[in-house]
């Protein structure tokens, strides 16, 4: 499989929508979609070929090298891109993600050390030790300045993962745009239509300069497919200065989703092994000896949306080995789900399909940054290995090919960020 990072620069407005308008008000998401960038991709392979549109490409119309990139198994998985206030190879050179759901933070002085805050904390590996020592206190308050601590939201980047020095939050700035609704009948202004467009915008930076809004992510597909997937977008989108312009997002007639697109095609391993994660993720007692040396612990944190349908067919409320094994090739026989260990969120997902013409079905799902904590027999260290490095490659559940399922086993964020403390938390 062919791991490519990809970095979309903002170059204006854009408006990712969310669905649905709210009242007159339409809203952006603050990261791109997968099934955005996707779709955006195949409708500037597709129009100059008068194959866009509902109907268009019936009959096996669609030419046998799209095909192979966007419909075909296996398939190829655009993945969600997230904030990076940086552009170029800068950018690239980021891990952007959305902060755990088992991230907590000082109430009173909010953020990383590196952005003037008192710091984050993680309470995974807390969770996974009081599971094998019993019952035991949890986080307690800021140790920086006794304040209680707070659940961290939002999007992170990160230089080097082992290096708590390199996180910072990356936060979006959203714009309201008022603009003059039109009588569709004679092409003008309506009188008392207005609407309102909150948009993402490059957010101000020092001496009266804009400070670059980016989206990093991956896509990863087979070989053959990044080489076909590659060579359309060099034949139907122009190159300036190495990067690809393209629209995306809602509200482009209004002038919004200018971005260009770029990638790395040898990103390098961003994370340590998957060996050398799994054995720093194992609860360890003061002196460094295992807690549970008949067990290893080890966790999923969601960068997407996780769909997965339970054996009735309905939306699955937890990843019990009976609901995962469908999307796996094997699952070690003892793995174990453990849900007080875990922390997950549900959300309801939907949009607009412009090859439809239609709004897409809402369905619920866990939403990223959820992270799903499991245990398995020590005996079975190669299964576990291996059932995590299937998840990394191939994703997780439905609508891969949209971006959703993708996760990062044993992710170091939980580890140099342990409630344990820190060189983040030194004082």
């Amino acid at each position: 499989m062919r791991r490519i990072k990809v970095v979309l620069e903002a170059r204006g407005p854009l408006l990712l929508g969310d669905g649905l308008p709210a009242g007159n008000v339409q809203s952006s998401r603050p990261f791109v979609a997968g099934s955005v960038l996707r779709g955006t991709l195949a409708r500037a392979i597709l129009l100059p070929q008068g194959l866009w549109g509902p109907g268009a490409g019936r009959g096996g119309a669609v030419p046998e090298e799209v095909r192979r990139v966007f419909l075909e198994e296996p398939v190829a998985r655009f993945g969600f891109l997230y904030p990076v206030r940086e552009a170029g190879e800068s950018a690239g050179a980021k891990d952007a993600f959305p902060i755990p759901l088992t991230a907590r933070t000082c109430k009173s002085h909010r953020g990383f050390r590196s952005d003037g805050g008192h710091g984050v904390l993680d309470g995974l590996p807390g969770r996974l030790r009081r599971v094998t020592e019993g019952p035991g206190a949890g986080i307690g308050g800021c140790p920086v300045c006794g304040e209680r601590l707070e659940r961290m939201r939002g999007f992170a980047v990160r230089g080097t993962p082992r290096d708590p020095a390199t996180y910072r939050e990356s936060p979006v700035h959203p714009r309201a745009f008022v603009r003059v609704g039109l009588n569709r009948g004679t092409e003008t202004a309506e009188e008392g239509i207005l609407y309102t467009l909150e948009a993402l915008v490059p957010g101000p930076g020092g001496e009266g300069q804009e400070q670059p809004l980016s989206f990093t992510g991956y896509w990863v597909m087979e070989d053959d497919q990044w080489q076909t997937l590659r060579g359309l977008i060099r034949r139907y989108l122009p190159e300036e200065d190495g990067a690809y312009p393209l629209r995306i997002g809602s509200a482009r007639a209004r002038g919004m989703g200018a971005v260009a697109l770029r990638w790395m095609e040898e990103p390098g391993g961003h994370f340590p092994p998957l060996e050398e994660r799994l054995e720093a993720f194992q609860p360890r007692g003061e002196g460094g000896e295992p807690l549970d040396p008949a067990h290893l612990y080890f966790a999923l944190t969601l960068r997407a949306p996780l769909l997965l349908y339970d054996p009735a067919g309905q939306p699955a409320t937890r990843p019990d080995p009976p609901v995962l094994e469908p999307y796996i090739s094997r699952l070690p026989g003892s793995l174990e789900f453990l849900p007080e260990t875990s922390e997950m969120e549900r959300e309801d997902w939907t949009g607009w399909s412009a090859a439809w013409g239609l709004p897409k079905p809402v369905v619920s799902a866990i939403g990223a940054g959820s992270v799903l904590a499991f245990r398995a027999s020590a005996g079975e260290q190669e299964a576990v290995l291996a059932f995590l490095r299937e998840v990394e490659e191939n994703g997780l559940g439905e609508h891969r090919a949209e971006g959703w399922g993708e996760a990062v086993a044993c992710d170091p964020f939980h580890i140099v960020l342990d409630t344990s403390g820190g060189p983040i938390w030194e004082r």
